[in-house]
């Protein structure tokens, strides 16, 4: 493979300077007359921007600029002293030598009656704190989204469900032109909207609009930052797919924009992997299942998903929404969006767990069986005032109702080390669920004449309200043992509602030209409720209350923080060093027994951050910082969840706050003449009150798990990656290495277990993109360690590589080619899941139509019929290796239209 690699490079290399053209000159003083030594030449290609050259004169002030492609090509030269000279040079087989001589640069300033200036951007950049990418300097594929254009960017990276991460961070929100675009969920702007239409792409953060936290309450945000062509008129696509069999993929994307006014309308209907339950999906549609969540001390929930890399199981997607956005007067500017979503997801999949214990350890097998249905309905506002030349005033609400249904079988088999039988159990779980929540913030930002002192008040009221009905029934069947066989059948319904009141006042007053003070006040009132009910089936009916699982309990919470920062900022750095004081007080009660838990807890938050700029590209950032979790209510309810008879969930009404301390440091680098990059990033974070879990085991291997707060959790993780390009950026290596270190504390059977996890991952892509053609191969390498003080047994390392390489082909006749193939190798897993597996796409699409807006694709998904979900999972002192179900072999006919206002072919390099 590595022979053939090389060949390809070398007939690739050989292709593109088969024929190669050259440009040379002397540059001279424009009044002695004598050579300018260090003048900057550059190339740049007309018909995409991109820079393929560059050379500095020597002491004769000669330059050659060697080994161009040929094409037309804009050469300026330029020096400090002087003004910059401009030609432009249309290269042919028989004209691919030019000579420019004698070039005598004018002066550097000029009185010009008119002037038009061409701008040459830098591909990467920084505006103050915001890190801008010029899209045009990205070569992408023919008719490519902006997710398409993400992925070309250094320091970006986007995952297989549309999540994305800037510099190793998530980015929480995407806007459009400073707008949401179909409210919550990223992904349908960055998976529709085309590349040809984004002018730049900037990263920033700021801080978290529904609750400030210090330095620390922060989100990273993308805003894509639409071309003026792009904001006329209308444009979209409508297209559709199917096998005619089996499969199917519908898409409509209509935008119009007429001066400040946006609408844009989106539907999509489908069940291929497309309809995924992404990241944010998940949010959307309540999928509680597969997303677990925290919330700080200012009631903010913070959501995580399980780690799944795919759609897992056979998803049916249908969503569709409308954006509409207007100046509608001089002062006010008003927007909304609705988005309905309606989802099923059929799942299958099996588990091996190992269970290792201090004197014993056993195994179980499980096969589950899951349906699931979801759909909401979202209606989201924005008004923003300006009350006069200083004042601000934007208010947001946000509106969902959504309901759910699920079904879940699962079959549990525990065995012997010796694969020998001794219980099993079946266990079925349906509940339907319904509810609401309503989140509205508003906010007013008033500036003063005195320059950066500023006045910032937030009110964000938040309510919910939930209620589910669902069925448990269990059957357990014991070989060999004198233990009887016994079941559960039981009626659970659950009623929860919420309600949360926050505010934040923050003032800054300037104390120099180089120092501000920040103040800051926040109050937080949150009060939970929840009521859950189990009912046994007697005599034909439910109705039999069971008291131990039966219980009403409500959680209060009221913060009160104040906190101040010291901010140090000239042209080069910034420092910022504060603190905040927070006060919080817990009322747990069980509303059946009226027993109260309290509790006023006391901190001290301090932050510190420093930031370096060695240039606009490259810059040192430095930043420490502590925050605090609150338990949710579930974790804090003291009735156990029997959904899983194997393993039982106890609350802790006794559970406290956690407290981190955050540690960050990282180095960004681009230069753009070169294009070289590099990202380096590291952080440690220590959690004292950590939560952990607390196990028991009884001797048939069943468990009562209770959330508890340990001390001294902590992990950390560094990157280094970078590009290296070749060949006037045709060839490009990105080598990237990680590392990571966990230590997790938890009790099994009251005794202290700590878990400690060793990742390293080693990655190295390969990219080479010439006119027609554009060629990547990636090799990623993971591999893990992990260790447990109780139980030597499980100190299993595992491993898994990936091998993938993507071709993008333009052929003749208005044609397109487009493959790619991935290879894992899974190595060290339980018996059964060592799984290898290649799975390949291709697609082939032709264009018709006298602007080629019509195109013809045919595409194969899974060609080889391989594809599975396969992962490990470490948790205390348990081994869990997963298969699941997903979609394999399909095959489909799409046919796409793609419209707009000036009827025109879509660019070639840039395609929507």
């Amino acid at each position: 493979m590595r022979k053939l690699f090389l060949g390809l490079i070398c007939m690739l290399s050989v292709a593109a300077y088969g024929q190669q053209m050259t440009i040379s000159g002397t540059v001279q003083d424009t009044v002695t007359k004598t050579p300018v030594q260090n003048a900057l030449a550059t190339a740049v290609r007309i018909k995409d921007s991109i820079l393929i050259a560059f050379s500095r004169t020597d002491a004769n002030g000669r330059f050659e600029l060697k080994n161009l492609p040929i094409d037309t090509v804009q050469v300026t030269v330029s020096s400090p002293r002087f003004g910059d000279q401009t030609y432009y040079v249309f290269g042919s087989t028989a004209n691919k030598d030019f000579d420019f001589g004698k070039i005598i640069l004018p002066p550097k300033s000029q009185q010009l009656n008119e002037v038009v200036i061409y701008a040459f951007k830098d591909p990467v950049y920084y505006k103050g704190d915001t890190l801008v990418y010029t899209a045009d300097s990205f070569k992408v594929k023919p008719n490519a989204t902006v997710e398409d254009l993400l992925r070309k960017l250094p320091g970006i990276k986007v995952d297989a469900q549309g999540k994305i991460t800037s510099q190793g961070k998530e980015v929480s929100q995407v806007l459009v032109d400073g707008d949401e675009f179909f409210g919550a969920d990223p992904t349908v702007a960055t998976k529709n909207l085309a590349a040809n239409g984004v002018e730049s792409v900037q990263v920033y953060e700021k801080k978290n609009e529904n609750a400030t936290e210090g330095g620390e309450e922060t989100i990273q945000v993308m805003d894509l930052k639409m071309k003026e062509d792009a904001k006329k008129g209308y444009f979209g696509k409508v297209s559709g797919a199917s096998d005619f069999r089996d499969f199917y993929e519908g898409e409509l994307l209509a935008n119009r924009f007429k001066g400040s006014q946006k609408i844009s309308v989106f539907a999509l209907a489908s069940n291929t992997p497309r309809s995924g339950f992404g990241w944010g999906d998940m949010y959307k549609y309540g999928l509680d299942n597969e997303m677990n969540y925290n919330s700080d001390d200012d009631g903010n929930m913070y959501w995580y998903n399980n780690g799944n890399n795919g759609p897992e199981g056979i998803p049916q997607t249908l969503k569709a929404g409308i954006y509409y956005n207007d100046k509608i007067a001089k002062k006010t500017k008003f927007g909304f969006n609705y988005t309905y979503n309606d989802n099923q997801l059929k799942a299958s999949g099996a588990t091996k767990s190992q269970y290792f214990l201090q004197d014993t350890s056993y195994v179980t097998d499980n096969v589950n069986n899951d349906i699931q249905k979801t759909s909401s309905h979202s209606l989201n506002f924005i008004l923003t005032q300006t009350l006069d030349s200083l004042t601000d005033l934007v208010i947001e609400p946000k509106f969902k109702l959504n309901s759910n249904d699920t079904r879940n079988y699962q079959l549990t088999k525990f065995l012997t080390t010796s694969d020998t039988l001794t219980h099993q159990t079946d266990i079925s779980n349906t509940n339907k669920a319904q509810g609401y929540n309503i989140n509205t913030m508003a906010r007013l930002t008033r500036h003063f004449k005195k320059r950066d002192r500023l006045l910032r008040l937030n009110y964000n009221f938040i309510t919910s309200d939930d209620h589910s009905e669902g069925l448990l029934k269990s059957y357990n069947t014991f070989y060999n043992s004198t233990q009887p066989n016994d079941s559960i059948d039981q009626k659970k319904t659950n009623a929860s509602n919420s309600q949360t009141h926050n505010a934040t006042l923050i003032y800054t007053e300037p104390l120099s030209k180089k120092i501000k003070l920040e103040l800051e006040y926040n109050y937080n009132y949150n009060i939970g409720i929840q009521d859950k009910k189990a009912q046994n089936y007697i005599s034909g009916e439910y109705s039999a209350y069971d008291s131990s699982l039966t219980n009403n309990f409500r959680n209060t919470k009221v913060t009160n923080r104040f906190g101040t920062k010291f901010i140090y900022e000239v042209k080069k750095w910034n420092f910022n060093i504060g603190a905040r004081v927070r006060n919080v007080s817990i009322v747990n009660a069980n509303l059946i027994t009226g027993q109260n838990v309290k509790q006023s807890i006391n901190n001290i938050l301090p932050y510190l951050g420093y930031m370096y700029r060695f240039s606009d590209n490259t810059r040192f950032n430095l930043r420490y910082t502590t925050n605090s979790s609150q338990p949710s209510i579930n974790q804090l309810q003291p009735i156990p969840d029997n959904s899983n008879p194997n393993r039982i969930v106890l609350g802790n009404p006794g559970l406290v706050p956690t407290y981190s301390h955050n540690f960050n440091v990282s180095f960004n680098s681009y230069k753009p003449i070169s294009g070289k990059y590099m990202w380096c990033n590291g952080t440690f974070m220590i959690t004292d009150n950590a939560f952990a879990n607390s196990i028991a085991y009884d001797s048939l291997g069943r468990t009562i798990s209770q959330t508890v707060n340990v001390d001294g959790n902590y992990n950390g993780n560094v990157y280094i990656g970078g590009g290296l390009p070749f060949f006037s950026k045709m060839l490009q290596l990105s080598p990237s290495l990680s590392g990571s270190y966990n230590s997790y504390s938890g009790f099994i059977n009251g005794q202290k277990n700590v878990t400690q996890t060793i990742n390293t991952n080693l990655g190295m892509s390969v990219d080479i993109q010439l006119d027609t053609l554009q060629f990547s191969f990636a090799y990623n390498y993971d591999y893990n360690i992990p260790k447990s003080t109780l139980s030597a047994a499980s100190n299993k390392p595992y491993s898994e590589q990936q091998l993938r390489g993507d071709l993008t082909l333009r052929l003749p006749f208005k044609m397109l080619l487009e493959t790619g193939a991935q290879y894992t190798i899974t190595s060290q897993r339980a018996a059964g899941y060592n799984i290898n597996y290649v799975l390949w796409n291709a697609s082939l699409s032709k264009s018709f139509l006298k602007n080629e807006n019509l195109i013809l694709t045919v595409s194969g998904n899974d060609i080889l019929n391989q594809n599975i979900s396969t992962k490990r999972t470490i948790e205390d002192n348990v081994i869990i290796d997963n298969k699941t179900n997903i979609i394999s072999r399909y095959f489909l006919l799409k046919l796409t239209y793609k419209f707009n206002s000036t009827k025109t072919k879509d660019n070639d390099d840039f395609g929507f």
